[in-house]
């Protein structure tokens, strides 16, 4: 009997190789027909050695937020804070490494692709939503959102991401996947994850797989990379949420933001450089980098 048709699909890998590098060797042990990458592959301390990783495997890819704001960057309309402001250090830091080459392949991607294999049923990727790669699309929270989504699309199958929380759903008699993040889940569990589609036939059967890495090679790589001490505080706080698995990133923004508040700062689109320095002398952190 043949194999069935599969396809693993990965999102969210923001540049951190040694989860890539556990979930590539899962993935391995069953190789699917085909790899999308579902955007959001840049975004760390490693773009380049994943972007070359997932290349070698003639993987597929779309735009992720992340992606899209390199390009804003590149074209000339981004922000002036994405250029000025300490908040935004990280996007500056990777932006830095890309070079014309990694652009132009950005140029080229879509932000949704629609996807199939001989003989299957088409099904659609999208990075956040359908509308709006920067959408968070939150199924149980705000499932009209979901519901938005699959409505919007003639496909019966929907792969999302960006949230970083993995999950399985069915509305409207379709179905929806998130694959989760292949390096920083917000889930409370610190194991990468990645979704496959198997094909039975009649239908995409879904299926995720949680992966455990090395941990302390992730911290070495933020390390020896420059990207921890060059981005603190935003990198020491996505640093912790690989770690925990909590979105301390987020955490932080908002403390900072408080902080500008309380110093009586309104209507800001960045942190002052300033506040947001020394806001991580008093947050809350779980660990020392």
């Amino acid at each position: 009997m043949p194999k069935p048709l599969s396809i693993a699909i990965l999102a969210d890998i923001h540049g951190l190789l040694p989860p890539l590098e556990a979930v590539l060797e899962a993935v391995s042990t069953n190789p699917p027909d085909a790899i999308i990458i579902a955007g959001d592959f840049l975004g760390g301390p490693q773009p380049l050695e994943v972007l070359a990783r997932l290349q070698s495997l003639k993987c597929r890819f779309i735009l992720g937020n992340g992606e899209v704001y390199m390009l804003r960057m590149r074209h000339g309309n981004a922000p002036d804070t994405w250029w000025t402001h300490r908040q935004f250090d990280m996007g500056r830091w990777v932006y830095h490494q890309l070079s014309a080459d990694v652009f132009d392949l950005l140029d080229r991607l879509e932000e949704q692709i629609v996807f199939s294999l001989p003989g299957t049923r088409p099904f659609r990727v999208v990075h956040g939503s359908p509308w709006d790669v920067n959408k968070l699309v939150f199924p149980d929270k705000n499932p009209q959102d979901l519901s938005r989504a699959l409505a919007m699309i003639p496909e019966q199958v929907l792969i999302f991401a960006h949230n970083h929380l993995p999950g399985i759903f069915i509305r409207e008699g379709k179905l929806a996947v998130n694959p989760g993040s292949a390096g920083n889940n917000l889930n409370g569990d610190p194991r990468a994850s990645y979704a496959t589609l198997s094909w039975d036939g009649v239908g995409w059967n879904p299926e995720l797989h949680y992966v455990a890495y090395d941990l302390d090679a992730t911290v070495e790589a933020f390390r020896i990379t420059g990207f921890l001490d060059a981005n603190r505080p935003l990198s020491r706080a996505f640093l912790q949420s690989v770690l925990t698995a909590e979105n301390t990133a987020l955490e932080y923004i908002q403390f900072a933001s408080d902080r500008a508040i309380k110093a009586g700062y309104n209507g800001f689109s960045a942190v002052p450089d300033t506040i947001w320095l020394e806001a991580e002398a008093a947050f809350p952190w779980r660990y020392e980098f």
